[in-house]
Parts: C-alpha cells; sequence; structure tokens
C-alpha cells in the first residue's frame, strides 16, 4: 500500500511535464498536505480506465543538439491524456536559436517518438532538427510536422525500421557517418527513403519500397499511436 501511495505521488508531480525543484518561502514554512489514511482496510482508488500503459512510462529527456536546451517530459499524463503543458515544455526546448516564442509542433511527433523510446527502452532523445524557417521550400519541417532525431543507445538503422512499421508517416535515414540520424513526419500516404549525404550537402535520396503501407495507412487508427499498439 505504500509502495502504492509513493508512485501515485510520483505520477502527479510528474504530470507537469518537465522536472522542477520545489521552492518555498525562507521565512515561512512549506505548507504540508493533509494526513494520508493508510490503514490496510482504506481501499484504494480504482486506476483510471486505460491509464496503466500512461503510469508505467519513464520521462524522456528531450535534447536539442542545436542549442543546447533540454527538457525532462512525459507527453501523457496519469490518466492516458495527451499533456499539453509537457508537450509546450518539449516546444520551448526544441525551439530554434533567436526564437522569442516556442512555436508548437505536430502532437502525433511526440506520441511516435515516445511510442518507439518505448519500444527500444531508451531514455533520452537527441533531435537534430525539428521545426525550422531556413528547411527548403514544401518541407514538413516548415510547418513543424517534422523531427530529425536519434534514441540513445539505439542505431539509426533499427530505429528507422521500426518507424517504418506505423501507418501515415514519412521516414527517412541518414546514413553519412556524420549524420547517422532518422527523419520521421507524419502525411497522409506513408514514404520512406535513405539518404547518404554529408551535412550540409543534398544527394539524391532512395526510395525505400513498403509494399504493406498503402494498406496500412488505410486502416489507421489513432490507438495505434500509442505505445505497444
Amino acid at each position: 500500500m505504500r509502495t502504492n501511495l509513493l508512485i501515485g505521488v510520483i505520477g502527479v508531480v510528474a504530470a507537469s511535464g518537465c522536472a522542477r525543484r520545489p521552492t518555498t518561502d525562507g521565512n515561512a514554512p512549506a505548507s504540508r498536505p493533509p494526513p494520508i489514511d493508510v490503514s490496510p482496510d482504506t481501499p484504494e482508488p480504482p486506476p483510471a480506465v486505460g491509464a496503466a500503459w500512461a503510469r508505467s512510462l519513464a520521462p524522456l529527456r528531450f535534447v536539442n543538439t542545436r542549442t543546447g536546451a533540454d527538457c525532462y517530459a512525459r507527453i501523457y499524463r496519469a490518466d492516458g491524456a495527451l499533456d499539453e503543458v509537457a508537450g509546450s515544455m518539449i516546444d520551448a526546448a526544441l525551439g530554434q536559436p533567436g526564437d522569442v516564442a516556442s512555436r508548437p509542433l505536430d502532437r502525433r511527433l511526440f506520441k511516435l517518438v515516445t511510442k518507439a523510446a518505448a519500444h527500444f527502452g531508451a531514455g533520452e532523445v537527441s533531435v537534430v532538427s525539428s521545426l525550422r524557417d531556413d528547411a527548403r521550400e514544401g518541407s514538413r519541417h516548415r510547418s513543424g510536422e517534422a523531427i530529425d532525431f536519434r534514441l540513445a543507445g539505439v542505431p539509426a538503422a533499427a530505429l528507422a525500421a521500426y518507424l517504418r512499421t506505423n501507418a501515415r508517416v514519412g521516414v527517412g535515414l541518414y546514413t553519412h557517418k556524420r549524420t547517422q540520424f532518422v527523419h520521421l513526419d507524419v502525411r497522409a500516404q506513408s514514404y520512406h527513403w535513405t539518404d547518404a549525404s554529408p551535412p550540409g550537402v543534398r544527394w539524391r535520396e532512395t526510395r525505400v519500397a513498403d509494399r504493406g503501407a498503402p494498406a496500412r495507412d488505410a486502416a489507421y487508427r489513432l490507438e495505434q499511436d500509442l505505445p505497444d499498439a
């Protein structure tokens, strides 16, 4: 019972998105919560429907490799709903150098990155590029619908192969020894490719065939973006 209560308290604190240290007024005592009845006869409240998977997810560290900004966040609240506070904090951490205010990325990107991190047991997401005004015309980076990233301890090829199992995504694998990251975007019809270009140079992309993509895209449901779906 005591362990379950501790987990519940941690879940409430983490629901805000990024870790923060509590502060108190040095001239006044910190407020204390009312005592909790932990007697054996006290029934536990029933868990929220569909929330067990959300409570089991560890916070992810998102690192902006261009600016060094980072954020620890849980993209889902304990009840399984998307945590917009956490999303906004990630937006801010991944902003472009010189941004006065953060702009939102497509929330489905966060869901798919979290799903991949949970699949591989990774705790850190290194973001090479997200929303970029300097991206080429028509790029989904300009609209906030794309992210280039790595997962700590996961080979880029393995990450790309896993992301291709999702519906309605674009997945690009950048294979040059100085890149080694994966591009992920959200779109209506899936398309996948590889690119061996060095940084700052654009070569011709090589399409990765995926005969199952049309059927996967047609059968897409929102629940498929959740971890272990």
